[in-house]
């Protein structure tokens, strides 16, 4: 039976339409893909063998986009999205494929990276880190958008492709405890005076409470305080408010947002506004495999690169004879010196340093030997501090990626620099969405 679909907004200079195109492949952000006109075209939401009609959306020199209209043949692989908001949204794009098959998806696309930047193909994955599918994400930001003919608070997340807000009810990839908070703070939200100067509105659930942190581009009137106050009381929350990037206030009785890793007996202290892994589950996983993968010792003088609250860092002290945790973000170096003073570890030490820099590179914690090392960069990857890195001929690298392209355009120069590329495997932190992130283990040749 014939499928269809809602068009994607589009210009009209590029709404030409393909009918009845089959989908060869699938990319690394598990787009469909087929060949037009001599050109890749990606359509977004189509699987393999599928036969669609199309609308072109973006008709670029060296490729095209489109979206679906209609599915005359549809893939065994395709099931009805969970989520109601799923074919506005912007923030989840593969809720039409089944868990395991999303896994392999994204693993093929892993394997095809490496072998494109890499220039070496991976013989197999280690099994994938995963969680449940659903109700896995303990943090969130939504827009906030004040319209001027109703006079009322828009909240939710992206439309797909635009700048606009859906009308959010529900997210079933958020902790219930927010999920449900969703309809309630919109209330509140077209409660307030100062409804119509509000920027963004962020949910985190910590170990001890559930935080709100509230944007707001003008002063807050004494009522919407109060207001904000008899919310928090009755939903439990903590709830800080945001007047500049630089200035955060919690208007509620406020006590240690933390999270904990059990299994190393580690527990993180963070504000409201630090990052945090959104998957608790993942986490102590990725955290685990990490240290297995390092073959820790009581000997081990370990570099963390890039160690954030010392979620890697902290675990690694309990085991290995002393670990230095490097970080771009000052306030981040304070709050993971202060989780090792509280989790009572006093053979890591914390630096500032940003390592995109290489006259960072200089600095008192380089000039010291490493025989193990690990990395949890951001999306830009490391590609600055790869040299430095195989220069210290550890014996061990461990790196934690959160865009497989960087990883296997970084590994490149560790494999030419007589490194081996011992372990590979898919970390799934983000479920219903094309994001992939990955672990490799890179070990000196003998």
């Amino acid at each position: 039976m014939a499928q269809f679909f809602k068009a994607s907004r589009t210009n009209k200079q590029n709404n030409k339409v393909i009918k009845h195109c089959q989908i060869d492949k699938l990319d690394h952000q598990a787009r469909g893909m087929l060949f037009h006109q001599n050109k890749p075209l990606f359509v977004e939401g189509g699987l393999i063998g599928e036969v669609l009609d199309v609308s072109i959306e973006e008709d670029k020199k060296r490729y095209k986009k489109a979206s679906i209209i209609k599915i005359h043949k549809a893939s065994e692989l395709r099931i009805t999205p969970h989520c109601q908001h799923y074919q506005e949204c912007g923030g989840c794009h593969l809720q039409h494929i089944e868990q395991s098959a999303q896994i392999e998806i994204k693993q093929q696309g892993v394997l095809s990276l490496f072998e494109r930047f890499a220039k070496y193909k991976p013989e197999y994955l280690e099994a994938t880190l995963q969680s449940d599918a659903w109700a896995y994400r303990r943090c969130a930001r939504f827009g906030v958008l004040y319209d001027k003919k109703t006079k009322k608070v828009q909240m939710g997340f992206r439309r797909s492709k635009s700048s606009e807000l859906i009308n959010q009810q529900i997210c079933p990839v958020l902790k219930p405890a927010l999920s449900q908070l969703i309809l309630p703070i919109k209330a509140l939200l077209n409660q307030l005076q100062g409804k119509a100067a509000l920027g963004h509105i962020e949910l985190v659930e910590a170990e001890n409470t559930v935080a709100v942190l509230l944007r707001h581009l003008k002063p807050l009137s004494e009522q919407d305080v109060q207001l904000i106050i008899a919310f928090s009381e009755q939903h439990q929350l903590q709830f800080y408010a945001q007047s500049s990037p630089t200035t955060i206030t919690c208007l509620t009785t406020e006590h240690q947002l933390s999270y904990s890793l059990p299994e190393q007996d580690c527990q993180f202290g963070f504000n409201v506004d630090d990052f945090l892994q959104v998957n608790a589950v993942v986490n102590e996983k990725m955290v685990m495999q990490a240290m297995n993968w390092l073959a820790l010792n009581e000997t081990d003088q370990v570099l963390d690169l890039f160690c954030g609250l010392g979620n890697f860092t902290l675990p690694i002290a309990k085991i290995a004879k002393q670990v230095v945790g490097v970080e771009g973000i000052q306030k981040m170096v304070d709050r993971a010196t202060e989780n090792a003073k509280h989790c009572q570890i006093n053979n890591a030490q914390f630096y500032q340093a940003d390592l995109s820099d290489l006259n960072a590179l200089n600095a008192q914690w380089s000039k010291q030997e490493y025989n193990k090392i690990l990395l949890d960069p951001a999306r830009a990857g490391a590609a600055e501090c790869m040299a430095f890195v195989a220069n210290k001929k550890p014996t061990h690298i461990v790196y934690v990626s959160c865009d497989p392209v960087t990883l296997a355009r970084d590994s490149q120069l560790l494999l030419e620099q007589g490194y081996k590329l011992d372990k590979l495997g898919l970390v799934d932190m983000f479920p219903q969405t094309a994001h992939v992130e990955s672990m490799a283990l890179f070990v000196k040749n003998k």
